[in-house]
């Protein structure tokens, strides 16, 4: 993924305080989630190795089905860097509340590698006052492009979803693609927001420097 925000149960936050590949139980066991045809099984992340020093960097938000802190973001970008001391990844996200010149919200979390593919991250928001939380929320990479120049990320109650892109702005093709490809994952189109992002902003680059987990 969101952060520095009150964090509504069973939410995720972008990519880190354990161990990598240690597994601490935190959220509901059962995500499934209703349907008009009974329910749906859990979304899981990719079978497909992310290479995780190219996932790094920064990523600006395009559309998602969002907590309730960040239903009004503009200008969303989600930045990911690696802290070598710890072996873990650590996250900022920040975005304007409500308007290109709103208030500027930023929050923190810090993430770490939960599968052998890296396409399965935990994550742990930092809350004002308190510090980093003890959950270890699911973060799912369910479809990223060969070049890393977008990502969907999902939840597996479907609760939420980050559309993410090194450019503020894409083609309407590779938008349509991406939202096609939430609603294959079992989202509904109609809870997905498009997040205004100003064209001006400049493009992201992929990183390239490799990661030793």
């Amino acid at each position: 993924f969101p952060k520095g925000r009150r964090t509504p149960p069973g939410h995720r936050f972008p990519p880190s305080t354990l161990p990598f590949g240690k597994e601490v139980p935190t959220a509901p066991r059962d995500y499934r989630t209703r349907t008009m045809g009974g329910s749906q099984a859990p979304l899981t992340a990719m079978q497909r190795q992310v290479d995780l020093g190219k996932f790094l960097g920064s990523w600006y938000v395009l559309a998602h089905v969002p907590i309730f802190i960040e239903k009004n973001a503009y200008n969303a970008v989600e930045t990911y860097e690696w802290d070598e001391k710890n072996k873990r990844i650590q996250v900022t996200y920040k975005f304007n509340e409500g308007a290109f010149e709103g208030k500027p919200n930023v929050s923190y979390q810090r993430g770490w590698s939960f599968n052998k593919l890296n396409s399965e991250l935990r994550v742990s928001p930092k809350l004002p006052l308190f510090g980093y939380t003890p959950l270890r929320l699911p973060y799912l990479i369910n479809d990223i492009a060969d070049d890393y120049s977008t990502v969907v990320v999902g939840y597996p109650s479907r609760s939420y979803l980050w559309i993410m892109s090194r450019s503020p702005k894409v083609d309407d093709a590779t938008y349509d693609r991406l939202i096609a490809k939430a609603v294959e994952l079992g989202y509904d189109k109609a809870n997905i927001r498009k997040v205004p992002q100003d064209p001006a902003q400049p493009p992201f680059t992929v990183p390239t420097k490799p990661i030793v987990q």
